[in-house]
C-alpha cells in the first residue's frame, strides 16, 4: 500500500469497527464499506455491490472479489463522496474467520 494513501489512517482508526461488521456477516463472504462522508461502515453481499459497479469497476472488483476468497482476505472499499473516491482495498480475514 502507498504511505501517501490518505485512507489508510482512517482505515486503522476504524479497522475494530471494519473487524466487527466483517465478523457479523462473515459466513457470506461479504464486501465492507467504509462511507467517509457519514462515518459508517456498511456490509454488503458482493454480487450485488459488485453488479452496482461501473462496467469496468465491475469487472476488476469480480476478478479481485474471486481472488481475495482464494485467499482468506476480504475486500474494504472506501467510498468518500467529498472527493469523489471509491477505493477497494483487500485484507487478511480476521483471525477467527480463516
Amino acid at each position: 500500500m502507498n504511505n501517501d494513501d490518505p485512507y489508510l489512517e482512517l482505515i486503522d482508526e476504524q479497522w475494530p469497527n471494519i473487524v466487527m461488521m466483517y465478523e457479523a456477516f462473515g459466513v457470506k463472504k461479504p464486501i465492507i464499506e467504509f462511507n467517509v462522508a457519514d462515518n459508517k461502515i456498511y456490509s454488503y453481499p458482493a454480487i450485488d455491490y459488485v453488479q452496482a459497479l461501473s462496467s469496468p469497476a465491475r469487472d476488476r472488483t469480480m476478478i479481485q472479489y474471486k481472488e481475495a476468497t482464494r485467499n482468506n482476505r476480504f475486500i474494504l472499499f472506501v467510498k468518500d463522496a467529498i472527493h469523489q473516491k471509491l477505493r477497494s482495498y483487500t485484507f487478511d480475514l480476521p483471525s477467527n474467520q480463516e
